[in-house]
């Protein structure tokens, strides 16, 4: 049995019209080897907020209808991928918002981290442990830092970031490596 996690992420996709009908689940510990890359899943965790709590609460045990409000969203498990181009470029995306299981990425070795960079107020040394149990990846890519509310196509959409968490992140990884401050719906070339 698949988990909540992929219930979640396919019928999320669903829920917005993926033009993509063959989208498969997925579920931690799978591993999929295409030609040119091949894509790992690993169980993470969604943010921390005040309290200790986890938001959003609940279990995704159907495909969702659209949401429209943040509110309508509803946690059905965390994923982290780590996707690897060749012999080379191992990225991981820990992106579910701040918060990481560390045993399940304990032993990858990413040259790039994409990055959730809000909500772990309550997440104890996140980047730091991040990193750490990441062996200090070269590039770090911050996301999910902006107002989350202003849309994507809006021009000042780029002047929400909270740039701070950028600036913490390089002051953090020093000689490592670097943090890039990426641009709303702009390719980055690595």
């Amino acid at each position: 049995m698949r988990s909540s996690a992929a219930l979640g992420a396919t019928g999320a996709g669903q829920s917005v019209g993926s033009p993509d009908p063959a989208a498969s689940e997925t579920a931690p510990g799978d591993r999929a080897a295409h030609p040119e890359y091949v894509i790992e899943v690993f169980r993470t965790l969604h943010s921390q907020v005040g309290g200790y709590g986890f938001a959003p609460a609940g279990t995704r045990t159907e495909p969702p209808r659209k949401p429209t409000r943040l509110r309508d969203l509803v946690e059905g498990g965390s994923l982290a991928y780590q996707i690897t181009v060749g012999d080379r470029l191992p990225v991981v995306f820990l992106s579910g918002t701040a918060d990481f299981a560390e045993r399940e990425v304990a032993g990858a070795h990413p040259d790039v981290l994409v990055l959730g960079a809000s909500g772990h107020a309550t997440v104890h040394d996140y980047y730091r442990r991040v990193l750490t149990t990441l062996d200090w990846p070269e590039v770090v890519i911050p996301t999910h830092h902006d107002d989350l509310s202003t849309p994507l196509t809006s021009p000042d959409i780029h002047d929400t970031v909270d740039r701070e968490q950028t600036r913490a992140l390089q002051d953090l990884i020093g000689k490592h490596g670097i943090a890039l401050d990426p641009r709303h719906l702009e390719p980055i070339h690595l």
